[in-house]
């Protein structure tokens, strides 16, 4: 959480450096992409864990029916 709220101060810290400051729609729709990226990083990771333990499971399946 406290590498999460660093990028993001970082971030606005290079986009106000860039002239485009909290209340433009520069700077927003900057940090919505950044959080959109993460959102969907979070959503991939969640996927491949299930998919890793569906296949767990399967295996020990196989092993139990042998």
């Amino acid at each position: 959480m406290l590498t999460r709220l660093a990028l993001y101060t970082a971030l606005g810290l290079v986009l106000s450096a860039m002239d485009a400051t909290f209340n433009t729609w520069q700077f927003w729709s900057v940090v919505g992409l950044f959080w959109a990226s993460e959102h969907l990083t979070r959503q991939e990771v969640w996927e491949h864990i299930q998919q890793e333990v569906d296949r767990i499971r399967k295996a020990e399946n196989n092993k139990d029916t042998q």
